[in-house]
């Protein structure tokens, strides 16, 4: 619209298709941002919450949590180990590591237990054969 058209009563306007395409854009592509950032401040809201749930869990919170995780990568089974050693209580974890000592160091005496009573009781059975 210039001047003149407006001056002298004629009153011509641009096609509305125009004029009202690119104000129709400029708002889709502000409302997608706008949606986009309240929906990505949401879900790392949630992610904080989820990682405070599983902070102030115990050993089988973490474990379940570390499990979940690690299904989704590929190997529950040691993911779920890791999560219950980090969450168990510094009692457990010391509970844990004597016992698997105790089993190293008396691993081999059971062993030489048994080795000792299969071989009496191949002693027994060869003496109750040989006196028959």
């Amino acid at each position: 619209m210039t001047a003149s058209n407006i001056a002298s009563g004629a009153t011509r306007s641009a096609p509305v298709a125009t004029s009202l395409a690119p104000a129709l854009s400029d708002l889709r592509e502000a409302a997608l941002g706008y949606a986009t950032a309240k929906a990505s401040r949401k879900v790392e809201d949630w992610a904080e919450d989820l990682n405070d749930f599983v902070a102030s869990g115990g050993p089988t919170t973490q474990a379940v949590f570390e499990g979940v995780k690690a299904q989704l990568r590929g190997n529950p089974v040691w993911a779920a180990i890791k999560g219950a050693w980090s969450g168990a209580s510094p009692e457990l974890k010391l509970a844990v590591v004597l016992i698997l000592i105790l089993m190293l160091v008396l691993g081999p005496v059971l062993l030489l237990v048994l080795v000792c009573g299969l071989l009496v009781a191949a002693l027994v059975a060869g003496i109750r054969a040989a006196t028959r």
